[in-house]
């Protein structure tokens, strides 16, 4: 595709905007960005670039960013589990976004879900048509929250417009990655303690760059629309985890697998979260990096992880 016209991307500034922002700049698009700290896009000093500081509930800010724009890449959620907050920022702000939209005939709207909405695997790999089993997600206040959300989006391309694209993932990473799990295990490893992972359990990872080529492949694509993709690059198991883990902490810890039946951690790190983008393959054209260049990138970004952790001790 022609990269043409400009885009608005909510909550642009997060660590998948920052990445998108400079890969549709890149592309040659003119992007706008609305969030409530823009600071850190401020250093790409891009003449396309135009910056909106302040929250997507802040409908008269929203009305500029969206005035003139050819699409929007909606990714702003506050991460309250205050159901108020969720309520007034996050759904409150959605729904100007949507009203805003459809009234300025925008064309197209992707908008980053994830795969909470799931709730709890029933199989493996998961795909779209997998049931949205919401209250017995890890946080369900989350989970609930985005699949109104995405609803909402689904509803509005059916009636007002414009029309939408859903993109599932699960833990996205670039040259670095967060979570308090990964932090955690770093920091065990780091004692010489054992690590305890469990069995048959992991996730499917998505690097940044597939982030943005899957989203791309969805912008102004007819055959995108109405639509929901999952997007992963590779999955990983998380004994693979504790042993890049252990190689980026120079660790002798050993690595205890715990049968998945009598794991007692973290809820978070019990399942398969293996996710199938089967579909986003055959109708997006969309081709996730290699394994092996996945797998290297990830445990770079752990390396940067643990680095920056040490750094801030």
């Amino acid at each position: 595709m022609t990269p043409a016209g400009k885009i608005l991307i909510t909550g642009g500034a997060g660590s998948c905007g920052r990445y998108l922002t400079a890969s549709l700049l890149g592309r040659g698009y003119e992007v706008r960005v609305i969030d409530k700290d823009v600071e850190s896009l401020r250093p790409l000093g891009d003449k396309g670039l135009t910056l909106f500081r302040a929250g997507i509930e802040d409908r008269d800010a929203l009305k500029s960013a969206v005035d003139g724009v050819d699409a929007v890449l909606h990714l702003a959620w506050s991460f309250s589990e205050d159901p108020l907050v969720v309520l007034e920022q996050d759904l409150r702000g959605h729904i100007h976004l949507l009203e805003e939209m459809a009234s300025r005939k925008v064309r197209h709207l992707v908008y980053a879900s994830t795969a909470v909405v799931y709730g709890k695997p029933r199989y493996s790999p998961i795909d779209e048509e997998h049931p949205l089993l919401v209250e017995e997600a890890r946080k369900p206040l989350y989970g609930i929250a985005k699949a109104a959300a995405e609803k909402l989006c689904l509803m509005y391309g059916k009636t007002k417009g414009p029309p939408a694209t859903v993109v599932r993932f699960w833990w996205a990473y670039g040259d670095d990655i967060g979570g308090k799990h990964l932090r955690e295990m770093l920091k065990i490893a780091s004692a010489g303690t054992p690590l305890e992972i469990p069995s048959d359990s992991g996730g499917s990872f998505l690097h940044m760059a597939d982030l943005a080529q899957g989203m791309e492949r969805c912008l102004f694509n007819p055959g995108a629309f109405g639509r929901t993709f999952n997007l992963s690059t590779v999955y990983v198991t998380w004994k693979e985890v504790a042993e890049l883990v252990r190689e980026v902490t120079g660790s002798r810890s050993d690595i205890r697998c715990i049968p998945r039946e009598e794991w007692t951690g973290a809820a978070f790190l019990s399942d398969p979260w293996e996710l199938s983008d089967s579909a986003a393959r055959d109708s997006l054209g969309y081709r996730p990096m290699g394994t092996t260049t996945a797998k290297a990138s990830l445990k770079m970004a752990i390396s940067n992880c643990w680095e920056a952790m040490r750094r801030n001790a």
